[in-house]
């Protein structure tokens, strides 16, 4: 069996050897033997497509786990499988960048298009019935997304809409969300008192946009805000295209 040193088999691989000696450590590529005294790597040139399907696949922010499914898959199906199921994550990821990326073109190319009216009101405490879940400032469309999948297959909520998630007003990395409806027994209760309210129609990934509106609105009238922030889904994302969706932002105020 032939064997090449770690910098020869990095070079064929197009990798640095730091990144050899990376995947080594996570259990990725192995090396075909180790000299006991100087602990030098050394390769086969037969792994040298293992490396090459490693870096392709974390080029594209494939996780460990996926790699390392994909490498020990038996047959072409349960590659076949694994891959396509990245295919569907990457797809979902891009089309949320584009929402992004319109996000950013409706705030610095056409800021005539981002306009809301914003309504203050008093309104009685209101009860909610759901469920409540933990959040991830950085994955808030995902998580949100999965509390109201999981209220609408909960007894309490279920085929009663529309739904209502509750968020505190300053996000921290994670944090605590209940998504529900109003109910004469609701176990969370939303003050009563003056709502700043505003409409967004378009994507979820454009509510930022809403958010700063709204806020900024009261910021003019010179109110304070003391929270929590509601979003209320007035349609249906399962049957309506994203630039029809329909969100009612509102946010308490101080008395």
């Amino acid at each position: 069996m032939t064997l090449m040193p770690i910098g020869e088999f990095a070079r064929l691989a197009r990798l640095t050897v730091k990144a050899v000696r990376h995947y080594d450590a996570e259990g990725l590529l192995v090396p075909a033997s180790v000299d006991a005294h100087s602990g030098y790597r050394f390769y086969r040139a037969e792994q040298v497509r293992t490396a090459t399907t490693i870096a392709l696949l974390r080029g594209l922010d494939v996780p460990l786990p996926v790699v390392r499914e994909v490498l020990e898959a038996t047959d072409g199906a349960a590659v076949a499988a694994a891959l396509a199921r990245q295919r569907e994550r990457l797809a979902a990821e891009l089309a949320r960048r584009e929402q992004v990326l319109r996000s950013l073109d409706a705030l610095l190319l056409a800021p005539e298009r981002v306009q809301y009216d914003v309504a203050v009101a008093e309104r009685p405490p209101v009860r909610l019935d759901g469920v409540s879940g933990r959040v991830r400032a950085d994955a808030l469309d995902e998580d949100t997304g999965a509390l109201c999948r999981a209220a609408l297959e909960s007894g309490a909520v279920k085929g009663r809409e529309p739904l209502v998630a509750v968020f505190p007003l300053d996000l921290v990395d994670e944090f605590s969300v209940t998504v529900g409806v109003p109910a004469a027994s609701g176990g969370t209760v939303l003050p009563g008192g003056a709502w700043a309210t505003t409409l967004h129609v378009g994507p979820y990934a454009e509510l930022p946009l809403a958010y700063t509106a709204l806020l900024e609105h009261v910021r003019m009238l010179g109110r304070a805000v003391i929270g929590p922030v509601t979003e209320t889904y007035l349609t249906d994302p399962g049957t309506a295209a994203p630039d029809e969706l329909v969100t009612r932002l509102a946010v308490a105020l101080q008395s």
